[in-house]
C-alpha cells in the first residue's frame, strides 16, 4: 500500500475501535475516581488529627472560657454540635477560624469540652489495660502538657518521665493519633 493509499474501516471495525476506546476511557475514569476517593480519604483524616491537635493544645483557653463564660439560653445543642461537624467536615475552614468559633459560642465551648473530657477518660483507660509502658507514659505526657489544671513545659515533663524533649512531641503525636479515633469515629482510621 502507498502512502497515498486510504484504507476503508469496516462497520465491523469501527465498532470494535469503539468498544476498545470505551473502555479504555472508562477504565481509566475509573482508576482517577478511586485515586480521587483516596486522596479525599487521606485529606480528611489528615484534617481530623490537625483538628485533634488544634483542640487539645487549646483545651485550657477553651476551659477558661467555658468556667467565665456567661451562656446563652437560646443557644440548642443542635446549634453547638455544628461546631464538632464543621470539625470533621469543613475542608476550607482555618485552623484560627476553628479556635474562634468555637470560642464564639459558650454552650458550643461546653460541648466539645465535655467530649473531650469523656475521651481523654477513655483514651487513659485504654492505656492503662493495654499494660504497655509507653501507651501509659503517652496518655500522662499528653495530660501534663496540655489537659491538666498545673501547666508544664516540655523540659519539665522530659524531666518528670526521664525522656529526652523530643520524645515529648513524638508521645503527644502518637496520643493525638490515638486520641483522633476517639474523637472522630471511624473517619480517622487509615
Amino acid at each position: 500500500m502507498q502512502a497515498d493509499e486510504k484504507r476503508i474501516i469496516t462497520d465491523e471495525e469501527l465498532t470494535e475501535i469503539v468498544k476498545v476506546a470505551a473502555k479504555a476511557g472508562a477504565d481509566a475514569a475509573m482508576e482517577h475516581f478511586k485515586a480521587e476517593k483516596l486522596k479525599e480519604k487521606r485529606n480528611r483524616k489528615d484534617r481530623r488529627l490537625h483538628n485533634t491537635k488544634l483542640l487539645i493544645r487549646h483545651y485550657r483557653t477553651f476551659k477558661e472560657y467555658v468556667n467565665n463564660a456567661v451562656f446563652e439560653s437560646e443557644e440548642s445543642n443542635e446549634d453547638a454540635l455544628g461546631a464538632i461537624e464543621e470539625l470533621m467536615w469543613e475542608p476550607r475552614v482555618t485552623s484560627d477560624m476553628i479556635v474562634e468559633s468555637i470560642k464564639r459560642s459558650a454552650a458550643r465551648t461546653q460541648i466539645i469540652i465535655n467530649h473531650i473530657d469523656g475521651m481523654i477518660n477513655v483514651y487513659q483507660d485504654m492505656c492503662q489495660k493495654s499494660n504497655s509502658e509507653m501507651k501509659i507514659r503517652r496518655s500522662k505526657v499528653l495530660y501534663d502538657m496540655y489537659i491538666s489544671d498545673t501547666v508544664y513545659s516540655k523540659e519539665q515533663i522530659a524531666e518528670i518521665y526521664f525522656i529526652d524533649k523530643r520524645t515529648v512531641y513524638k508521645d503527644i503525636d502518637a496520643a493525638c493519633k490515638e486520641l483522633s479515633v476517639l474523637l472522630f469515629g471511624i473517619d480517622s482510621i487509615n
